[in-house]
């Protein structure tokens, strides 16, 4: 009787170290499932492991950027240049890092990957290598902690709240690029009238020389400007649109959309000044506001 409730005792015993054991694989496995490696859009690979002493040495930076690539992760490179989400939001990619356990007869690797505030998101179990060269066995323990990753099957879902996280993170940067997009729009514009200007400029300079031919006649055809948010378009009774003028920061010159051209308004006259070959032709226009 007593050796069988000793037995018991011992298989009880037994029953619940399994208990723990397997409640604290639980509890560490959650602390690496708040989120899931789906959630993230990119992987950066370092330049450099820290347990070896140079870049890329054994190439394994190359080996893991070309690993994660061929599980379905999108991989960058440390020096890489970013994509614009990305820049954004920095949340949107896990850091990647490989561990070293030294060892006296193998060596052991793992796959680790942390978020942008540090939090390891995936630890792969060890991929070992039983061989004496560095570089074979470095090699080949990437490669079978690799083979953790793979049963991942990685398929990036968007996560609503890391994509949040870069709705304000980076509101000055967005800014400071839509400011430099006016000023170059801007510059753009101070650049066309600039060319308009050097265009007039020439049309008076070759009027008063007689090293050019000029033309000047008047166009009878009675036309209708009707405004647009660039300028005005000229329509003839039959509300055929004849010519196109863009408005440009001197508010009496126009180009002349798709010519080599501008018309000019003075007072209650347009006069239209077209560069053909050697020939500076002016015309003046019968237009009806």
């Amino acid at each position: 009787m007593f050796t069988r409730i000793k037995k018991s005792l011992s298989m009880f015993k037994k029953l619940l170290i399994i208990i723990i054991v397997f409640a604290s694989s639980l509890s560490s496995l959650s602390v690496f499932s708040q989120n899931s490696v789906n959630d993230y859009k990119y992987v950066i690979v370092p330049n450099k492991y820290d347990f070896l002493k140079e870049r890329d040495e054994y190439q394994l930076n190359s080996i893991s950027h070309f690993l994660f690539e061929k599980y379905g992760f999108t991989a960058l490179k440390e020096n890489d240049i970013f994509p614009e989400d990305l820049r954004f939001n920095p949340c949107l990619a896990l850091k990647s890092d490989v561990i070293y356990v030294p060892g006296s007869f193998q060596t052991k690797l793992r796959i680790e990957l942390r978020d942008c505030k540090g939090e390891v998101i995936y630890l792969s179990d060890f991929g070992v290598s039983y061989d004496k060269m560095y570089a074979v066995a470095y090699n080949k323990a990437l490669r079978n902690a690799f083979l953790h990753l793979q049963v991942l099957n990685y398929k990036y879902q968007p996560n609503e709240t890391i994509l949040a996280m870069g709705s304000t993170a980076h509101k000055a940067d967005r800014e400071e690029i839509e400011q430099l997009k006016e000023e170059l729009a801007a510059l753009k514009e101070e650049k066309e009238l600039e060319s308009v200007t050097k265009v007039v400029a020439e049309s008076s300079l070759k009027t008063s020389t007689d090293t050019v031919e000029q033309v000047s006649e008047k166009q009878e055809t009675l036309l209708f400007a009707q405004k647009t948010l660039s300028g005005y378009q000229l329509v003839d009774k039959s509300s055929k649109v004849t010519m196109v003028l863009l408005s440009t920061k001197n508010p009496t010159v126009f180009i002349v959309q798709d010519k080599n051209a501008v018309v000019l308004k003075e007072n209650n006259s347009w006069i239209l000044s077209e560069n053909i070959g050697s020939k500076v032709i002016n015309t003046k226009l019968n237009i009806e506001l």
